[in-house]
């Protein structure tokens, strides 16, 4: 598991005079004006990035001093597979503090204000599963692609990809398979990062990537210096383990057993197995729609105790990707995978 992108920024009033001017002479312009008059509507500064080699971070500056990118890339030796340093140890502020070292050296004004001091509104905290193939990730994509209700909302699909509540100001997922973005990034003609070898592109091709990304709403409840590595591995772990479900595998045979001996009483367990069966017949949102709304989530919430994921619950039954991903194996090195 690693932080793959941190979204921070520091008031230029916080800052020193000389990081100040070297701040303002940074990235492009982006002008839009009357064609007309000439009168300028507004003015922009661009996203500049900053390549160092195999290292690669972006700022820009506004009234604040933004940076942003991903932690990985400018520690070790650059690789946003498995990270290395604070990015792996899932340490924010040791992620904040070297991103705003590489800016200091790189302006080269002086020191730039605490980390402290800096305001984040994102941070992707990221998974590697490693199944037992290709195109077992393929099945699993197949399989999310059609998770939705409750917290999630599939909101774009894109080749091997999907997210799920894209435009959340809270929580966003993301799914990919590692092996073929590795390809597509390398092909980029602007791409600087670090080269991946054949043996590294064919070991990423059996990998399921799992983002998650905890946004601007989330850093405005929860203060970012007091988040703990602890703190980030839960928030990844209830958000995709929800979605895939129980650590017990549940078999159609002894679900409604299972219904049964979790419900608070015999009348709501079978109240939750005929919504189940209902969900099965007609589909997930048809059974919603002949429910109220405490009835719809009491019975969702039984049928999750007996091990159900929603993934499952979107489905009508239970899927195959839920035995692969607990017996998946949580990869977090080259070495790891390569061995794999």
């Amino acid at each position: 598991m690693l932080i793959d992108w941190v979204t921070s920024r520091i008031s230029l009033e916080d800052c020193s005079e000389s990081v100040r001017a070297a701040a303002v002479q940074l990235g492009d312009r982006v002008v839009r004006y009357c064609p007309i008059t000439g009168e300028v509507r507004y003015e922009v500064q661009a996203w500049d990035s900053i390549r160092s080699d195999s290292h690669q971070i972006s700022v820009r500056c506004t009234s604040d001093l933004w940076i942003q990118g991903s932690p990985a890339r400018i520690m070790g030796d650059g690789c946003a597979v498995f990270g290395s340093g604070a990015s792996r140890a899932l340490d924010l502020m040791g992620c904040v503090t070297r991103m705003i070292a590489f800016v200091t050296d790189y302006l080269g004004a002086g020191a730039l204000p605490d980390p402290s001091l800096f305001r984040v509104s994102r941070v992707d905290v990221t998974s590697n599963l490693l199944l037992g193939s290709h195109q077992e990730v393929l099945q699993g994509l197949q399989i999310l692609r059609n998770c939705e209700g409750g917290r999630y909302r599939i909101s774009q699909q894109r080749g091997e990809t999907c997210y799920w509540n894209h435009g959340s100001k809270l929580r966003s997922g993301k799914a990919y398979s590692k092996g073929p973005h590795l390809i597509e990034m390398m092909k980029k003609p602007d791409y600087t990062g670090r080269q991946y070898s054949p043996l590294e592109i064919q070991a990423a091709m059996p990998l399921l990537r799992l983002e998650l990304s905890l946004k601007r709403e989330f850093f405005l409840r929860n203060d970012w210096r007091e988040l703990t590595p602890a703190d980030l591995n839960r928030e990844w772990c209830e958000y995709f383990e929800r979605m895939i479900g129980g650590a017990d595998m549940v078999n159609e045979s002894d679900l409604k057993t299972k219904i049964l001996k979790v419900a608070p009483t015999d009348g709501q367990g079978k109240a939750a197995y005929g919504c189940w069966a209902m969900i099965q017949s007609q589909g997930w949102e048809k059974a919603r729609d002949c429910y109220t709304k405490t009835t719809w989530y009491r019975n969702l919430k039984i049928l999750r105790s007996a091990g159900l994921g929603d993934a499952d619950i979107s489905a009508g039954k239970v899927v195959a990707l839920r035995q692969r991903i607990i017996e998946a194996q949580q990869v977090s090195d080259w070495s790891q995978l390569v061995a794999a």
